[in-house]
């Protein structure tokens, strides 16, 4: 009679530990799942780059099976208990979102991409591009980036700040590469329906190509140093004019008429010199004034669009390329920035310099159109330089302009954009040198409170240079500038321009905590309060510049920071959450 409560007793515990173990069988062979289909991924991603159809298949096969099997585990009756239990609950519906995710993207983006990667190998070939191609990338292209949007709305929403650590830091980079995807592959749509027009489908075209010579930093990426005329007709390409900056003429007043809030922010010479558009971060603008500089002096090639890139987006494009030969010299992904941004400068004289940037853009050009060892390497290349808002395009074509509303490679200062709100910082060169080509710096926005649909923020910027002040002064004069505009050979002075939320305000701004209020002039500018700080570096020692600022109302979502490119890879561009 005693046996009975005692196994009465016992028996919840039996179940407990059974549950126990069932959970965590049930959680090894989803964690097994996912790790497959990672092993799948990666497999898929390097078949890809291989005319292996096979390998292809395989992967795709198993990439589907892996994340079926998880999804199918954690859709579960039994894994639903689980999203709502104390501790783990969080954690069990991160890893159902990320298994329906991973799902969608195994069975619905994979067979369009592989559709898309075997016709790339047909884009380009012999200076032209293919336009029945570009027609057939769109069905499977619009298809893959449906089904990654859907895959990102699964887990882009999930709050996974008190996930546990393993957990935390995979789920992270996954929204992260799935939010790339997604943003890459609408990119590519955009490409499919403009690239016909853009490349003579309706008729001739011709382009400004502007480089970006980002060892004289300007706003929009760097002094325009070099150019050249691209003329596109039924999607053959062929560069049909080269010079340099100094083919167009110093006006006496600028070329087309400037703005109260453009004269105090930037003065006469924004419009002035062939060299100085890009003084400001609204690429749509400076591209309005190189334009009218091409109509003086070319009145009779009219302009299609003003297209820029800087060498770093060349080196990502060289990827797909393969080494270019310029001359002696091979330009790889790795030695390109080097070859064309330092060396020149230590090594060539003026005309030597300018012969050699011509030369370098006629290869790389002639390349990009060739027949491409890596199709896939190069797109990826294309896309990493729009989303670093190191390749910028204005269109004259309202109807191609509209087709690309919103995407970072139009490179517009963004003005009232709703509850968002922007911060941008526009960096320019005021030494007259290439000491830029050591300029580093980075900048954060953090939200510090929220009133009245107002948010208040607090503002930061280092900045350095790689390079000691007695080393630099060593430098030959057209790396240094020579002290020619007033800054002593081995430093550089940067303008610092700060652009707050449209609608908002701009104050306490402190360089090396030293006030500068006093005499800080805070400008308007089409809605957006601008100051310039002019800060000087000396030595490799950082500068620390701070500010304070507050949105426009109604501006509650997170703070998108936007700042100038610099000569090293990646972007300082970022997102910060927001305070309400």
């Amino acid at each position: 009679m005693l046996k009975r409560p005692r196994l009465l007793w016992s028996l919840p515990i039996v179940l407990l530990v059974a549950a126990v173990a069932y959970t965590g069988w049930l959680a090894w062979q989803v964690q097994g799942d996912l790790r497959g289909a990672q092993s799948s991924a990666t497999r898929l991603q390097g078949a890809l780059s291989e005319p292996d159809p096979a390998a292809r298949a395989s992967a795709v096969s198993d990439l589907r099976a892996a994340a079926g099997s998880a999804q199918a585990r954690t859709d579960g009756a039994w894994w639903g208990v689980l999203t709502h239990a104390p501790l783990v609950g969080d954690d069990a519906t991160g890893v159902r979102a990320l298994s329906r995710s991973l799902d969608t993207i195994a069975n619905e983006a994979t067979q369009p991409l592989v559709e898309s990667v075997d016709s790339l190998d047909r884009l380009t070939s012999a200076g032209r591009v293919d336009l029945d191609v570009v027609a057939e990338l769109e069905r499977p292209v619009a298809q893959a980036q449906d089904a990654v949007a859907a895959a990102d709305a699964e887990v882009s929403g999930l709050d996974f700040s008190g996930y546990a650590g393993p957990l935390r830091s995979r789920f992270e980079d996954y929204v992260d590469l799935v939010a790339d995807a997604t943003s890459g592959l609408a990119a590519a749509e955009q490409a499919t329906r403009v690239l016909p027009t853009m490349l003579g489908a309706d008729g001739p075209r011709d382009y400004l190509l502007i480089f970006q010579n980002n060892a004289e930093i300007r706003a929009t990426g760097g002094m325009p140093g070099s150019w050249a005329l691209a003329h596109a007709e039924a999607g053959k390409l062929s560069l049909t004019r080269q010079g340099t900056a100094g083919d167009f003429p110093t006006l006496d007043e600028p070329v087309l008429p400037l703005s109260e809030g453009e004269l105090a922010v930037y003065e006469e010479p924004l419009g002035i010199y062939f060299q100085n558009p890009g003084f400001t971060p609204d690429y749509p603008r400076a591209a309005e004034l190189w334009r009218a500089h091409w109509d003086r002096k070319f009145p009779t090639v009219p302009l299609d669009g003003v297209v820029a890139l800087d060498p770093v987006a060349l080196s990502y494009l060289v990827e797909g390329t393969g080494p270019v030969q310029v001359g002696g010299t091979s330009l790889t992904s790795d030695t390109l920035v080097d070859e064309l941004l330092n060396k020149p400068y230590l090594e060539l004289d003026p005309v030597a310099q300018d012969a050699l940037f011509q030369q370098a853009a006629k290869a790389i050009f002639d390349a990009t159109t060739g027949d491409l060892p890596s199709p896939i390497a190069f797109v990826q290349g294309v896309n990493r330089a729009a989303t670093e808002g190191r390749l910028l395009v204005a269109s004259f074509d309202e109807g191609v302009t509209r087709e690309l509303s919103g995407t970072r490679v139009l490179g517009e200062l963004s003005g009232d954009d709703g509850a968002t709100p922007h911060v941008d910082i526009g960096v320019n060169d005021a030494t007259g040198s290439k000491m830029s080509y050591y300029l580093r710096y980075s900048a954060e926005v953090r939200a510090t409170g929220c009133e009245a649909d107002r948010q208040a923020l607090s503002g930061s910027m280092t900045l350095n240079q790689q390079i000691s002040a007695a080393e630099a002064a060593e430098l030959p004069i057209s790396v240094t500038g020579g002290g020619n505009y007033g800054t002593e050979p081995g430093s550089q002075l940067v303008q610092v321009r700060l652009y707050g939320p449209w609608g908002g305000s701009l104050d306490h701004v402190r360089l090396d905590g030293k006030s500068l209020d006093r005499n800080l002039d805070v400008v308007q500018l089409d809605g957006r309060p601008v100051a310039t700080v002019s800060v000087l570096l000396p030595s490799r020692d950082d500068v620390v510049l701070t500010w304070s600022m507050e949105t426009g109302e109604g501006q509650t979502d997170d703070v998108e920071l936007g700042i100038t490119p610099s000569i090293v890879r990646g972007t300082n561009d970022a997102t910060f959450r927001t305070a309400c």
